[in-house]
């Protein structure tokens, strides 16, 4: 039969998660403790995904003749899986699995009592579990599949680069234990976990660096007011005739002064930028001695934003 990337795809994700189960359930049997026996950081395997696709693809035309689908399925995964083991340990110098202690096993890679039940699932998958998937994989809207097939995809990418990068970084581990699945899975899920942290580390150390309380605008805000304070007088403005005019012309200037301190503190993260520039004019309104005589020449004009303090004595 054949489909499109879409169906084969998901039908890799759906056995290599169905994979990753059974082995997982397998290793709390035998050792009464969840094991995570993936490769991956997620809970899937790719081997068996890979293994029925490949039973898939090659036996399909076969499935009406079980015992050459049962002895053609065992050829393959024996194949698939002994390839696996081999060049996963020349890369990596440790192996997932061992069967050296059980009988007629080839190199500890494969054995006999592994081989028949994965030649009995592949007859089980191709005339019973791929019919039933595909079915039901068509009834999702074509839109939704699309979506779905490229996040998974996106993520499988994303964790076999990350789980790649960091078991290469233990080529050195004991070979006295050839099964070194479990080991390697803690190894793996504390690297990861060491990365997160240390990525909070140092982002709450760059927030600490940038705290908007520690960075003080006192100079600048004092060279403004003397400013404005000496122009006010040195023109002497009748601010009943030039009112409205004078607070445009002051908001233009402030626009202008706001423009040259966006770019001196431009370092600054933008999530605090905003809360910068509040906090700036503000400081700006209630320090303004431009504001105040305004206030004080003119008692009856509306005020929304500014408070009127009385000067101690």
């Amino acid at each position: 039969m054949i489909y499109n990337i879409e169906i084969y795809f998901m039908l890799f994700m759906i056995y290599s998660v169905e994979g990753w189960i059974m082995e997982c359930t397998l290793g709390l049997i035998e050792k009464h403790k969840f094991v995570n026996r993936g490769f991956l950081i997620g809970p899937y395997c790719p081997i068996y995904g890979f293994g029925v696709l490949s039973v898939s693809l090659l036996l399909s035309k076969i499935s009406n003749n079980i015992i050459l689908l049962f002895l053609l399925s065992t050829l393959i995964c024996g194949t698939l899986e002994y390839l696996t083991s081999y060049f996963m340990e020349k890369i990596f110098k440790a192996r997932w699995w061992d069967y050296t202690r059980r009988k007629f096993n080839i190199n500890g890679r494969v054995c006999l009592e592994t081989l028949i039940p994965f030649g009995i699932i592949s007859v089980l998958i191709i005339c019973f579990a791929n019919p039933w998937w595909i079915n039901n994989l068509h009834k999702i809207p074509t839109n939704v599949l699309h979506i779905l097939s490229i996040s998974l995809f996106i993520i499988y990418i994303i964790d076999t680069f990350i789980s790649f990068n960091i078991i290469l970084k233990f080529k050195n581990m004991t070979k006295k234990e050839k099964d070194n699945t479990e080991e390697i899975t803690k190894k793996v899920k504390e690297t990861a976990e060491a990365a997160i942290e240390k990525l909070k580390n140092e982002k709450a150390n760059l927030m600490n660096k940038i705290n908007i309380k520690n960075f003080t605008l006192a100079p600048v805000m004092k060279y403004t007011r003397k400013k404005y304070t000496r122009q006010i007088k040195d023109t002497k403005l009748t601010l009943i005739g030039t009112f409205k005019a004078r607070i445009l012309e002051i908001d233009d200037k402030m626009k202008e002064i706001g423009k040259d301190l966006s770019d001196k503190i431009a370092s600054i993260k933008d999530n605090q930028l905003n809360l910068f520039n509040k906090e700036l004019k503000e400081k700006f309104v209630k320090q303004s001695k431009l504001n105040k005589r305004l206030i004080s020449a003119f008692p009856n004009v509306e005020q929304r934003e500014y408070t009127r303090k009385k000067k101690k004595k």
